[in-house]
C-alpha cells in the first residue's frame, strides 16, 4: 500500500466553492455531505433539489405573531386603561374599615392606571405597530404583512387592546380569519 495525505473536502455550489475539513457541509441551513468524488467537467455534475418547509416557516411567524400580539395586548391595555381619577392611595385608617378583597380592588384600580396615556410607553406602540405596517421592496415589488394575508382585525370590530394584533389568513385557530 502507499500512504494518501488527507485533504479537505472542497464542493461548488451555484458556482461557488466551498471548503470543509469534514465530507460535511452546512450552507444556508442547508447539509450537504459529500461520500464521493466527481470528475471536473459538467457531465459529472451532482444535481440537488432542495424543496422549502412551508410549513416550518409557517409555524415560525405564527409563533413569533402570537408572542408580538399578546406583547401590543398587554402594552395597550396599560396605555389605555380607565382612569383612577378620585382613587388616592387609603390611608390606614381607611384599609382598616374595609376588607381585604376591597383594598385589593382598590390598589389594583390605581396600578392598573399608572401607565395611562404614559408617553414612552405611547411611542413605543407607535414605533412597533408602524414597524408592523411598513412594506418593504424586493426585485422592484413592494411587500407588506398585509399583502401575505397577515392583517390586523377591524378598526371598528376590534378593542383598543386587540386592534393592532395581527391575524393570518386561513389560520384554522384564528375565528377571526379562518375563513378568509
Amino acid at each position: 500500500g502507499h500512504k494518501v495525505d488527507a485533504t479537505d473536502a472542497v464542493i461548488e455550489l451555484n458556482g461557488v466553492e466551498y471548503t470543509s475539513s469534514s465530507n460535511s457541509f452546512n450552507i444556508n441551513g442547508l447539509t450537504i455531505d459529500a461520500h464521493e468524488t466527481t470528475g471536473m467537467n459538467d457531465d459529472d455534475a451532482v444535481t440537488l433539489t432542495t424543496a422549502t418547509d412551508t410549513q416550518g416557516l409557517y409555524d415560525k411567524i405564527k409563533d413569533f405573531l402570537t408572542e408580538y400580539n399578546a406583547i401590543i395586548s398587554e402594552m395597550s391595555s396599560l396605555y389605555n386603561a380607565e382612569s383612577s381619577k378620585g382613587y388616592e392611595p387609603l390611608t390606614a385608617e381607611e384599609k382598616e374599615a374595609l376588607s381585604e378583597s376591597d383594598i385589593a380592588d382598590w390598589e389594583k384600580k390605581i396600578k392598573d392606571s399608572l401607565l395611562r396615556r404614559d408617553s414612552t410607553l405611547g411611542g413605543l406602540l407607535t414605533s412597533m405597530t408602524s414597524a408592523m405596517s411598513a412594506s418593504v421592496t424586493v426585485n422592484g415589488k413592494k411587500y407588506s404583512l398585509a399583502s401575505l394575508g397577515i392583517k390586523t382585525g377591524n378598526y371598528f370590530g376590534s378593542t383598543a387592546a386587540t386592534r393592532y394584533m395581527y391575524h393570518i389568513d386561513g389560520d384554522a385557530d384564528d375565528d377571526e380569519t379562518s375563513a378568509n
